[in-house]
């Protein structure tokens, strides 16, 4: 299973927004309304694993918490979703984006479990995900 998180992780580009965030604007629940990107041509058989992870994230929940703790709450592979539950968030250095952590790297930027940088255009929240191809429109609950 982890040798397919790392594929999932490698298989994926990175797309940045210039916009600055603040950690009020953050915390809360968030869900998934809608899923774009830029999805590489893929064998049948890693796309059928694509469409599967694109139906897990239409139902997961990001959880910000005024503490920092984060859960990404999604059921696609079990270690995935128990590695994301209490880790840690912040506000990247130039706070143009997010970083999800352990707990035990909440002091450096590096070791990231997950980078989410967000955006917003024409009154609706984008979540580009860092190691995916994925942008996720989300709505706060």
């Amino acid at each position: 299973m982890k040798k397919n998180i790392i594929l999932i992780l490698i298989l994926f580009s990175s797309i940045s927004y210039g916009q600055t965030l603040n950690k009020e604007n953050v915390i809360g629940t968030w869900k998934v309304e809608n899923i774009t990107g830029d999805f590489p041509k893929m064998p049948a058989e890693q796309q059928k694993k694509m469409d599967a992870l694109k139906t897990a994230f239409m139902k997961s929940t990001f959880e910000f918490k005024e503490n920092n703790r984060f859960n990404f709450n999604i059921e696609f592979m079990k270690e995935l979703d128990e590695m994301m539950k209490n880790v840690h968030w912040k506000l990247n250095s130039n706070k143009t984006g997010i970083i999800i952590q352990e707990w035990k790297d909440k002091d450096t930027d590096k070791y990231q479990l997950m980078g989410i940088q967000i955006s917003e255009r024409n009154g609706k929240v984008y979540f580009v995900m860092t190691e995916s191809p994925f942008v996720l429109e989300m709505k706060k609950n």
